[in-house]
This record gives structure tokens, C-alpha cells and sequence, in this order.
């Protein structure tokens, strides 16, 4: 394990511009893994733990990405000559191609010379930020080999491909190794534009490093969440609950609502290790029941939940009728449903959906199953863009009972504060008060109504009244 003194002296040089005299955390040994971010003092929910930049940053560029950004400011450019004049085969807008973090790269890409300067290419785009790790300081490449890397036989394979874009790309050994290690620490510890990360965190377009948060271990019910500075790119990171001095502060890799399985398996897959917490070593998931699904015995109302084996494919077990599945016969059950949604979810009529969720779907899956979350989280996303084929009544009510629903799943995890519940809390807010109102105005209406139908009943009874008058005026001169 690197020394976590070591660790802390480097990032207190890199975040020296933010002048945190005392700051909320420091590294230390982790029960989790390694070393960690550990609270130095009592944090309240909501509270600023701390803010990082980004050691490194560039465009994503994926092979499906539009290429037509600066690779400087990261703004879009126009679809045609947005191509760095030099030849460096970097994309760039007039007023960045004068500063000096182009000139850097651009003599350095020019002097590799890449193969086709005036196409733009992903994998060109891509390595940027990568190879911008070859002219940082010595400090700021140190601190990048203090963080975790996942050394598989795959990390030196995005330097070996780019290589192949470039007529003089470096030889040299010691460039090589920064390059390839960069790409090891951004696979374990950097952001991309993909979703490797939780569903709950902000919308991040870019490849980057950010070297404190990058030390912070994981785990699948945080006690922290991020946001990002739009201007500065900079992360603002914040306690998501209550954190005790001496408290190890985490973070997720994962997304929120995904089953212990699917878990497992990426962070294994990806990220090179088992997690171990308390969400991942309770088959129900503190109750949420995240990955339940129904008994196979019809005549059983229990649920299913897998065996905590850390295996792929493990058995799965009825918490009523103790019957033994195999994780083939559960995935054939869950397939089914998540095959009847999507099909709901790809049609045009997002009221198909909604009516497929209501009255439906619960009879083949359980509601707290991360297939129908997803699925709400996604109704949710289609009318923030507008009401498609819903009327207002549902559109209210729906958003009402998704927002309440998964807000209840979120509490039953124990996750505190996020982007995810601010935003549902929001909308539950704005739906309760459109409700709380609409209910005032039809008051108020039904009141304008009743003391209409009074003055009309008293109307009415005066006009009787006088009738009854007229007609005993009319009678009194036949009786005289």
C-alpha cells in the first residue's frame, strides 16, 4: 500500500488553490480497502466536505461521439473546419488555439505526426488526456502513481491502438509507462462520459482525474455525493448523511438501484475487487428487495432472493417456502418481465407504459425490483421532457406515485441526501403543492357555487312570495 502520508502531501499541493486551511478530511487507513478519505471531524448532512479539480480532463470521444469540440474549453464547434490548423489532428476553436495549453499539445501530437491531421479521430481525441500526464510536474505524476490501477493485460491496449494513428509515435520506454499507467488510474478511479457510475450523480461529458475523490473507497450505500462546478469543472463533494469524526467518507461506483448480482459482477469485472458491505451481505437489501422476484411455486406468495456466495450465478432461495432455485430458472422469470416492459418503454405511448406499470406488470414482478425502478426512473425522464400522449391528470399522478415510490426504496436503503431524492423531493413538492392548490381553486369554486345556488334559492323565494302577494292583491276586490 502506498504511504497514505505520502498521498496527503501530494494532494495538498494539488488542491493548494482552494486554501483549505482546515479541511474536513484527511488519508488514512481504511477497514474498506487500502487507504481512504476519513472525516476529521463531525460533518452534517448536506455539508461541504471538500472540492477537487480535475489532475487531468479531455473530451470522452467515444467512436459515437460528435468530434466537433474544443479540445481546450470543450465547446462546440461548427460541423466543418473545427480541425487544429497546425496539423496536430486535435479539434479547436479560434480563441483556444492561442493559449498555451493548446500550443503544449499541439507540439506534441505534431511532433508524433499523426497520420490524417485534418480527420478527426476518436482515438486521437481520446488520448489527449491521457497524454497530457507526460508534461505535468514530477509531484502531480507522482500523485497520479499513488492512486489505484488495475494493472490487467487490457490497460495497455488504448496506447498500443493509438500508436497506429500516429507516423513517430514515442518509443521511449519511460513515456510509454505514463501513458499506459494514466490509462490503468483513470479505468479504476477516473470519470467518462459513459454510465459506469451511479445514475444518481450529475451529467459529466468529459474524461477526467480527479485525484482526491479518485483515493475515496466504495461502497454501495455512500455517505457522500458529488456535483460538478460548470464553469471550472471543479467536484463539490457532500455529505449525504450525518458522518462521525474518524468515519470513513465513501462513494459508489455503482448504480443506486442495481441488484447485488449485477453489483458484484461489475465491481469485480471493472473495478478488481469484492465489495463487502452491509448492503451486499444482506440477501434483501436492507429490506428493499431489490433483486426479489416471485416464488416459482404458484401455490407461494414469498419472495425469491439470491444466495450471498459472490459467485455469478448463484442459487436463489424463497424466504416463505425455503425452496431452492437456479440462478438460470430466476433469470428466465426476470427476463420475461424486463422484456414485456422494455417493449412498453421502446413503443410510442408512454400512457402504454404508465398503465402497463399501474395495473400490470406487478402481477409477474415485484414493484421493489430494480427492472420496474428503472423503468419508473425512466417514465419520470420522458415527462420532465414534456407529457407525450399522457393527460394532465396522469402526468400529475404519476409523477406523484413514482417520486413517492422510489423516494420509499431510497429510505429503506438508508441513502441520505443526492441528486436522485432533491430531485424527487422537488417534484413531489411542486405535484403536492399543484394539488393542494387545484383543491383551494375547486373549494373556492364549490363556495362561489353554493352561495350562488343560496342567492338563487332566496331569489326564488322572493319571487314566491311576491307571487303569493300579487295573487292575494288580485283576489281582494272580487271578494269586496
Amino acid at each position: 500500500m502506498i504511504c497514505p502520508k505520502r498521498t496527503s502531501e501530494l494532494l495538498d499541493l494539488h488542491l493548494a488553490p482552494f486554501k483549505d486551511k482546515d479541511p474536513a478530511w484527511e488519508v488514512g487507513v481504511s477497514k474498506i480497502a487500502g487507504r481512504g478519505v476519513m472525516a476529521t471531524r463531525h460533518l452534517k448532512r448536506g455539508e461541504i466536505i471538500f472540492q477537487d479539480s480535475p489532475l487531468l480532463i479531455g473530451l470522452a470521444a467515444h467512436e459515437e461521439d460528435s468530434l466537433n469540440s474544443c479540445s481546450v474549453c470543450f465547446k462546440m464547434l461548427p460541423d466543418t473546419r473545427f480541425m487544429c490548423r497546425q496539423g496536430c489532428g486535435l479539434p479547436v476553436c479560434s480563441l483556444c488555439a492561442k493559449k498555451k495549453q493548446h500550443k503544449t499539445d499541439c507540439d506534441m501530437f505534431k511532433s508524433w505526426g499523426p497520420n490524417e491531421p485534418d480527420v478527426a479521430n476518436s482515438v486521437i481525441i481520446r488520448l489527449l488526456c491521457v497524454a497530457r500526464a507526460i508534461n505535468l510536474t514530477k509531484d502531480q505524476r507522482d500523485l497520479i502513481y499513488c492512486l489505484q490501477a488495475n494493472l490487467d493485460n487490457n490497460h495497455r491496449t488504448e496506447v498500443r491502438n493509438a500508436a497506429k494513428c500516429f507516423k513517430s509515435f514515442p518509443t521511449d520506454k519511460k513515456i510509454v509507462e505514463i501513458m499506459n499507467r494514466t490509462v490503468a488510474v483513470l479505468r479504476t478511479n477516473g470519470f467518462d462520459k459513459t454510465n459506469d457510475r451511479t445514475t444518481d450523480n450529475p451529467e459529466f461529458n468529459f474524461r477526467a482525474l480527479y485525484p482526491l475523490f479518485g483515493v475515496m473507497n466504495h461502497d454501495c450505500i455512500p455517505n457522500s455525493y458529488y456535483t460538478f462546478d460548470e464553469k471550472t469543472n471543479n467536484m463539490i463533494v457532500r455529505a449525504a448523511v450525518d458522518i462521525l469524526e474518524g468515519e470513513e467518507i465513501t462513494t459508489t461506483y455503482t448504480k443506486l438501484f442495481t441488484g447485488n448480482i449485477a453489483r458484484h459482477l461489475y465491481l469485480k469485472m471493472k473495478k478488481g475487487f469484492t465489495c463487502k458491505c452491509p448492503r451486499c451481505s444482506d440477501s434483501t437489501e436492507k429490506g428493499a428487495f431489490i433483486s426479489g422476484l416471485y416464488c416459482r411455486d404458484t401455490n407461494c406468495s414469498g419472495l425469491v432472493v439470491p444466495e450471498i456466495t459472490g459467485l455469478p450465478h448463484p442459487n436463489w432461495n424463497c424466504l416463505v417456502c425455503k425452496q431452492k432455485s437456479t440462478h438460470a430458472q430466476m433469470m428466465k422469470s426476470q427476463d420475461f418481465a424486463s422484456g414485456a416492459i422494455n417493449a412498453k418503454a421502446n413503443s410510442n405511448s408512454l400512457r402504454t407504459l404508465v398503465h402497463y406499470l399501474n395495473e400490470k406488470s406487478d402481477s409477474f414482478i415485484p414493484n421493489s425490483n430494480y427492472v420496474v425502478i428503472d423503468a419508473k426512473l425512466n417514465v419520470l425522464n420522458r415527462l420532465a421532457q414534456g407529457r407525450e400522449d399522457c393527460n394532465e391528470e396522469l402526468v400529475s399522478s404519476t409523477r406523484l406515485r413514482y417520486s413517492r415510490d422510489i423516494t420509499q426504496v431510497m429510505d429503506k436503503l438508508g441513502l441520505g441526501d443526492s441528486l436522485l431524492r432533491t430531485q424527487l423531493e422537488t417534484q413531489l413538492h411542486k405535484e403536492e403543492e399543484r394539488r393542494a392548490k387545484k383543491q383551494q381553486e375547486l373549494a373556492e369554486k364549490q363556495r362561489q357555487l353554493a352561495e350562488l345556488e343560496l342567492k338563487a334559492a332566496e331569489a326564488d323565494q322572493l319571487l314566491a312570495t311576491l307571487a303569493a302577494e300579487g295573487e292575494v292583491a288580485a283576489s281582494a276586490p272580487e271578494q269586496a
